[in-house]
């Protein structure tokens, strides 16, 4: 092959090379529009326009009503997201999470601290609750005070929200009296008779 040929073939080459380069910079650049597009509308789709003036104050309201409605209708299913606890799950259904204690019953839940992503919870129709507190010398049922940092011995019609409005004036501190007594008391709900309980301080 003479020379004359090679210088020719390198030439075309080179050509190539750059109208290669050249048309990786275009696609690049026609890529990156393409995905700023894209995102864009995402971004704007996600904003939510406020009502134009043409639209009355009351079709505004009657929709703030309507969807009001929609998210307080009771019962309803609750699908657990990262992160959720039982608590913050109340206080979205019922703007209070003194509730927890109502969704961890309905849903027949063993350990109220341990919710799966994912997992499907029943959120029961019961008035939203507020704060309780008990006279601190208040007695339970069985008319006993009882004495922080002792023992006590469940009599016939007690339950840990009982317990602890006499101990602590808070019916909602039952957790701390279950959290001391977890060996013995593997439900909440089911306590009986004759047990005997540390009550902490």
């Amino acid at each position: 092959m003479s020379p004359k040929n090679n210088t020719t073939n390198t030439g075309i080459i080179d050509k190539f090379k750059q109208s290669e380069q050249l048309i990786s910079m275009i696609m690049g650049i026609l890529l990156v529009l393409l995905i700023g597009g894209f995102a864009y509308r995402y971004f704007q789709s996600q904003v939510k326009t406020p009502p134009t003036p043409e639209t009355s104050s009351s079709e505004t309201s009657q929709e703030k009503t309507e969807s009001k409605k929609t998210e307080t209708t009771l019962p309803q299913k609750h699908q657990v997201a990262r992160g959720e606890n039982l608590w913050q799950i109340a206080e979205r259904y019922y703007q209070s999470g003194y509730n927890w204690v109502d969704i961890a019953r309905e849903n027949k839940l063993t350990n109220p601290n341990l919710l799966l992503v994912g997992q499907e919870l029943v959120i029961p129709n019961v008035p939203s609750r507020k704060l309780t507190v008990a006279n601190k010398s208040q007695p339970t049922t069985s008319g006993v005070t009882i004495k922080k940092g002792g023992e006590y011995t469940i009599k016939k019609g007690d339950s840990l929200s009982k317990i602890a409005g006499a101990v602590y004036g808070d019916i909602f501190l039952w957790p701390k009296i279950w959290a001391a007594n977890r060996d013995q008391i593997h439900n909440p709900n089911l306590i009986f008779p004759g047990q005997k309980i540390k009550i902490p301080n």
